[in-house]
């Protein structure tokens, strides 16, 4: 065989091919954790909950809680799930030419499974998607957290009960006796929805989006919710929204109609005060930049990802466009703590991490001819591969540079060498 014909290439989804005989394999030392767990049920969506361990902690090993909405065979089997996952420790890597050596992260380097521990709460359909308020922490006497369902039904949970069962030192309460009514339902759509949002500004305050191209704003009332009317627009259903991060009321939104929408709900007239055509497919999720306010990413169904300056925001005028990717986006979210990195889901099996800040490397350009690295873009950081049908990820907002993501076979937590 030839250097070349040795060399190892760059596996591209939707492009290359396994020949007979061939297999995919990873190199372990490029994550600095990769663990993966499993739940009764596939989870179509998920989110981090906020902890008291500490905020950008780096230590070995890790402890997170989330909370995900199943998508279980038979509608009344559905729940609300909500999870501890500890003993995260570092990914053992065998260093096969040094195997005797001894480091100093020796202590980090268990290859022990993490443990998961559940409570969960009955819920009425499919959880379509599932968001935290942000202001909800663990230990809180009220943790909130909304929930679309297939049935058409937006409910609000008050999860702190199940929470402060999940760090009990004792015998902990049975699940029986745990809250689980929701403190608010909101049956006025006339169909299911996906879109859901929390504001970060305001707390309590929750947008919804239907399938029928309606959105409506649910308002903190004391200890309940009221409505304030329907904001239309949209000629497609409404995929998703986000709040803005320095406006506590302004929001945006996109939709099937292939527009992102912005919105004031001072605004009399509930109409958006600025729209347009972003994609030339469906746009699926948005995720606005809470650390530069300007900047909003857009993902839609033919695989591309586009940046936005929200300063000069028109048709055809986006600031990055990426199409590598050769399957629907599914998520996308900047990083809490990098303002310059976004990961994304997609529907080739993939969680790509991107960095905008990264620019072509002209030697690194030529070390990578021939093994498929000259196709792939200069801001893709890392590409996370090994589930089925991924759904969402999140990076962790108090363990700078944790990725978890859900897809049809299950939670992936990992970490790679270079975020």
């Amino acid at each position: 065989m030839t250097a070349l014909e040795n060399k190892l290439r760059v596996w591209r989804p939707g492009v290359d091919t396994l020949e007979e005989g061939e297999e995919l394999d990873f190199d372990p030392s490029v994550y600095d954790i990769l663990r993966s767990i499993t739940v009764e049920w596939p989870c179509l969506s998920f989110q981090p909950v906020l902890d008291r361990l500490g905020a950008a902690r780096t230590r070995f090993p890790h402890s997170l809680y989330l909370v995900a909405g199943t998508q279980a065979e038979h509608a009344a089997d559905n729940k609300v799930l909500v999870m501890k996952v500890s003993r995260l420790h570092k990914t053992k890597v065998v260093d096969s030419d040094d195997e005797d050596s001894e480091s100093d992260d020796d202590d980090d380097d268990v290859d022990e499974d993490p443990i998961l521990e559940t409570r969960s709460i009955p819920h009425s359909g499919c959880v379509n998607r599932l968001r935290v308020m942000p202001q909800a922490t663990c230990g809180d006497d009220i943790a909130v957290v909304a929930t679309w369902s297939e049935t058409g039904r937006v409910h609000c949970w008050n999860i702190s009960e199940q929470l402060t069962s999940l760090d009990a030192s004792g015998p902990s309460a049975p699940a029986s006796s745990l809250n689980s009514t929701p403190l608010y339902t909101f049956t006025q759509h006339t169909t299911e929805g996906y879109a859901l949002d929390w504001s970060p500004l305001t707390k309590g305050r929750l947008l919804s989006g239907d399938c029928a191209n309606s959105i409506y704003l649910h308002e903190p009332s004391g200890a309940e919710w009221s409505s304030t009317g329907v904001f239309a627009g949209h000629t497609g259903s409404v995929e998703d929204i986000q709040w803005s991060p320095t406006e506590q009321d302004v929001f945006s939104s996109c939709s099937v109609d292939q527009h992102i929408r912005f919105w004031d709900t001072r605004v009399p007239e509930r109409r958006p005060r600025l729209s347009a055509h972003a994609h030339n497919s469906d746009i699926n999720v948005i995720s606005w930049n809470h650390k530069v306010g300007y900047l909003l990413v857009s993902g839609d169904d033919d695989g591309i990802i586009r940046i936005w300056d929200l300063r000069n925001f028109k048709k055809d005028r986006f600031v990055a466009e990426f199409t590598y990717l050769r399957g629907s986006i599914t998520s996308v979210e900047w990083n809490p703590v990098d303002d310059s990195q976004i990961v994304v889901g997609s529907s080739d099996n993939q969680v790509t991490t991107w960095d905008m800040s990264l620019e072509p490397d002209p030697e690194g350009d030529e070390l990578g001819q021939d093994t498929g690295a000259e196709d792939v873009p200069p801001q893709l950081l890392f590409q996370h591969l090994g589930q089925q049908d991924v759904k969402e990820c999140h990076w962790h907002p108090q363990i700078p540079g944790l990725i978890i993501s859900t897809a049809s076979d299950g939670f992936n937590i990992y970490k790679s060498f270079n975020t």
